[in-house]
């Protein structure tokens, strides 16, 4: 086999820019091909990757009377599901219908509907999270009064319907992240992070436990996370180990921790009685990447030996796991690289059909 195999600088995807402000929340389809983007502008866009890998848009809308803050997808098992927060104090549910003609069968603009609006929360809500699918069609919220509501949608073919099952007091300052545990093998795990600078280092991550026997959620008093810095993500590895989970934390840089599980957490196989009574849970800090103090969303691979890190300063870092507890830096992309020209924009936005000016997309392009 013959011929050159210098490769060229990687091209990024060129959109034409959907929103008017700025862009809070960019989030993946499970199967990563279909993204959506949540906005200031009171809007979200869902946009759907071609075969030859540029996006389109194909939805666009108001969704909120407020800065939508997050977009999160539910397991495409229960549907094509989004479900969207904002500084409206509101969680609105959404599910895609596909448009057919009566003539053929060709499939047309999709249509997303709004299912329910949930809007018992008495402050702004910061951050959403749809449990794993082996819990059934659940959900997280956390609000800046510091609590986290968690629904429940009785039945999973009727997305209208979602119920309020429990109500924690994480914090008495403001919640900004929520996550779940992805484990089948433990008791389901909820970490909570502040991202209020005024909170003690000890008090900014809270895990609570779910104890079936109970149907409770109780607080793990044992687990304490001395972090320097405001916590502005945090996740749960999509892979655990059979004593033990892994969660990494933003606070400033990425902080990769082990949390032992004891013995009495870890589930055992249907019709043996599991214990009901609190188990012990141990962390240990295993790793350390250095963000230069700017990390703000981190986000794992599916086989969880890959993190990434988004930064204040533009740059995206993702660091790869060789070893047990052992990371080395894998890239390192910085946003500056890949902003196009004004004239590159306009050239762009000139080969597309729009519904504004090409003046007023200038500065919206991302």
């Amino acid at each position: 086999m013959t011929g050159d195999n210098t490769e060229g600088p990687v091209e990024p995807y060129k959109t034409v820019g959907a929103h008017r402000d700025l862009i809070h929340c960019v989030s993946f389809d499970p199967h990563g091909r279909r993204m959506a983007t949540c906005a200031s502008d009171m809007t979200m866009a869902i946009w759907d990757r071609q075969p030859n890998g540029n996006w389109r848009r194909s939805a666009h809308w108001k969704c909120h009377g407020g800065a939508v803050w997050r977009v999160i997808w539910a397991h495409p098992e229960f549907g094509q599901i989004v479900a969207t927060c904002s500084y409206d104090r509101t969680i609105v549910v959404w599910e895609e219908q596909i448009v057919r003609s009566e003539k053929d069968l060709k499939s047309k603009e999709s249509q997303w509907i709004r299912r329910t609006i949930i809007s018992d929360n008495r402050s702004d809500v910061t951050d959403i999270c749809f449990s794993p699918r082996h819990l059934g069609l659940m959900m997280a919220s956390c609000n800046v009064l510091g609590a986290v509501r968690i629904y429940e949608a009785p039945d999973v073919v009727d997305a209208s319907r979602w119920n309020l099952i429990h109500e924690l007091q994480a914090f008495h300052t403001r919640c900004g992240c929520v996550t779940w545990s992805l484990s089948r093998m433990h008791r389901p795990l909820i970490a909570v992070g502040s991202d209020e600078k005024k909170a003690g280092g000890k008090e900014r991550v809270v895990i609570y436990e779910n104890i079936d026997g109970l149907r409770k959620w109780h607080r793990i008093h044992s687990l304490v996370f001395d972090l320097p810095c405001p916590i502005t993500d945090l996740k749960f590895s999509p892979i655990s180990m059979v004593d033990s989970h892994q969660l990494a934390i933003a606070s400033g840089d990425v902080n990769i921790f082990n949390i032992k599980v004891a013995r009495s957490a870890i589930l055992e196989e249907e019709g043996v009685d599991n214990p009901i009574t609190l188990a012990d849970y141990n962390v240990q800090r295993v790793a350390l990447l250095g963000d230069h103090r700017k990390a703000w969303r981190i986000r794992y691979n599916l086989m969880g030996s890959v993190i990434s890190s988004t930064s204040l300063d533009g740059t995206l870092r993702s660091w790869k796991s060789l070893f047990v507890n052992q990371w080395v830096k894998l890239s390192e992309m910085n946003v500056d690289d890949y902003v196009p020209s004004p004239e590159e924009v306009r050239a762009l936005v000139a080969s597309k059909t729009t519904e504004r000016l090409p003046e007023q997309l200038d500065q919206n392009y991302f």
